[in-house]
């Protein structure tokens, strides 16, 4: 009796294992939701507010005091060479006439001194003068030369001081500031109006003491407007000052933009990010990490079996919805994102049409 019932509870396990590797060999795949992995840059993130401003700035002013006879409005456009203000002429003109009567009179005595010269040089060789006249002649002769050259560096300076009566753009630009009126009486070096490059601008940022790394370890800045991100720019840092504001204690940073810093007008609040010690990081969602006693894993699809497989992953950072992993992923594998926890070495999968995207 007893060899019955070991034999028909053998014969009842072996119908069981046999239903269930049945069962097993014909579970269908299991539906599954995947990414293709990417790799991008990841590091700390700074980021800083400042505004844009004009790479150049020249406040103009005349070389001498006078009367403003005309100057441009504010505002406007202005090419290289263009005049921008004029004084009254008057002074300086006359100066010129002046010169050129002195330069005149010079011409005048040097022709009188050279005859003279040549006269007596005459005379002495027929010893009907001495040879002191001779000397004499010869002096005043050199005399007139000199007073020639000093008459002609008179009206050289009299015409360059005639010439400063007109300030003139010494690049394009826009006029941004005015500092003097028609028929206003100014000093030389007075501000008359201010010049700003139209072209070339910079993103002008204050920052803390912590920050002067940024110099040596950041190559390019994304910079953005604050009323509107999708208007951006990139530059390099063109200039930090050595010394810090004595009243913040910042110290100000100047980033030269590229030719997309035109879209920014002047003035405009811009914030600049810049990402430090940056490194080659893939992003997955959270939900595709699976955690055990030996650490973080993902499930990674084998295309040609359409079956998922276990791997080991280094997490570098988790943020709130997603993970960054710096090493076992390459780029474009199919990772599993959903249902990990239930999923199995070696098990079939079935693709949903949208993984990867």
């Amino acid at each position: 009796m007893r060899l019955f019932i070991v034999g028909f509870l053998s014969l009842g396990a072996a119908i069981l294992a046999g239903c269930s590797d049945e069962s097993e060999a014909q579970r269908p795949a299991r539906p599954l939701r995947a990414v293709a992995v990417q790799f991008h840059e990841a590091g700390e993130t700074v980021e800083q507010t400042g505004e844009v401003r004009p790479r150049l700035e020249t406040a103009m002013s005349f070389r001498l005091h006078g009367q403003v006879e005309f100057r441009v409005e504010n505002g406007s456009l202005v090419k290289a060479g263009d005049v921008l203000a004029k004084l009254e002429r008057g002074p300086s003109v006359n100066g010129v006439l002046a010169a050129r009567a002195d330069l005149a009179n010079a011409n005048a005595e040097l022709k009188f001194a050279g005859l003279n010269a040549e006269r007596t040089r005459n005379l002495f060789e027929k010893n009907t003068a001495s040879k002191a006249q001779l000397q004499q002649a010869d002096a005043t002769r050199s005399t007139a030369e000199a007073k020639l050259a000093a008459a002609q560096a008179g009206l050289a300076s009299a015409e360059q001081t005639l010439s400063y009566t007109e300030l003139r753009a010494p690049y394009d630009g826009v006029i941004s500031a005015v500092g003097s009126n028609q028929g206003q009486v100014v000093s030389a070096g007075q501000m008359v109006v201010t010049l700003i490059s139209e072209t070339e601008r910079d993103a002008v940022f204050d920052i803390p003491a912590q920050l002067l790394q940024l110099k040596e370890n950041v190559p390019t800045v994304s910079v953005s407007l604050v009323s509107d991100p999708s208007v951006t720019a990139k530059g390099a840092i063109r200039e930090v000052t050595p010394s810090a504001d004595p009243a913040t204690r910042t110290y100000r940073l100047k980033i030269g933009l590229d030719a997309s810093g035109r879209n920014m007008p002047f003035g405009a609040a811009v914030r600049g990010k810049v990402v430090l010690s940056p490194k080659q990081v893939i992003s997955i969602p959270s939900s595709a990490i699976t955690q055990d006693r030996t650490g973080s894993a993902v499930f990674v699809v084998e295309r040609d079996t359409n079956t998922v497989k276990r791997r080991a992953v280094t997490a570098e950072r988790y943020t709130g919805t997603s993970v960054l992993i710096s090493h076992g992923l390459t780029q474009g594998e199919l990772v599993a994102t959903a249902g990990v926890s239930k999923l199995r070495d070696g098990e079939a999968v079935v693709i949903e049409k949208d993984a990867g995207r």
